[in-house]
């Protein structure tokens, strides 16, 4: 993923009236088809791109007539190599005291890469995951004489905030459980019992709480 720099008044004009109206900052345009976005790369020059993007004219529009289609030329990063083939990106809208600001786009794009030998290797990547830490990597070598040494102290991604949050929900989710257990004994086969009105919306909020711990 590569990011490169729009610049389109028309479009910029769009995606801050969108902005006002407190939508989300992202422009997702993988979801469309070629009816609404184009990617092209220019002819003369390879290293320059063409997303055409059919944008509204008016703030609420109606019919077809209320769209326009915009041209926002790319410059292909250097990340990006020639030969890729280019997917419609994702653009970021960014904003600056005073109003204005740019467009930045994160250009997918696909390439072919050799296919890995299964032996002959000397530097290897171990890649690890737990309950802790989240992931953590290392690279070691392999040397003729046998020895095999880390190359650098590897890396780790703690995703503390991600697993108080999944703790949290996990002990919510088992006190919503046990209530539900209490009222289903309280409850017997009285369907019509004063608390199985409680027990239901207990059932409902403890599935909520489990939906939310899978996302």
């Amino acid at each position: 993923m590569a990011k490169a720099r729009l610049c389109s008044t028309a479009f910029r004009w769009w995606v801050v009236g969108a902005l006002r109206a407190d939508l989300e900052r992202v422009l997702v345009l993988a979801a469309v088809d070629r009816q609404q976005a184009t990617l092209e790369r220019a002819e003369d020059d390879p290293a320059r791109v063409l997303l055409r993007v059919q944008l509204p004219t008016r703030p609420d529009p109606r019919s077809y007539a209320d769209w326009s289609w915009v041209a926002c030329p790319i410059t292909r990063p250097p990340t990006v190599p020639p030969d890729a083939v280019l997917h419609l990106p994702t653009l970021r809208p960014t904003t600056r005291l005073g109003g204005g600001g740019k467009v930045l786009a994160d250009l997918a794009f696909s390439h072919a890469v050799p296919r890995a030998e299964r032996t002959g290797h000397t530097v290897a990547l171990g890649v690890d995951w737990g309950l802790n830490t989240l992931l953590s990597v290392g690279a070691c070598r392999l040397y003729p004489d046998g020895r095999i040494t880390a190359l650098g102290a590897g890396a780790m991604f703690r995703a503390g905030g991600v697993m108080a949050r999944q703790h949290r929900l996990r002990r919510h989710g088992e006190h919503l459980h046990a209530k539900t257990d209490t009222y289903t004994r309280l409850i017997g086969s009285n369907e019509d019992h004063h608390l199985a009105a409680k027990r239901a919306k207990l059932a409902a909020e403890s599935r909520h709480v489990a939906d939310r711990g899978r996302v």
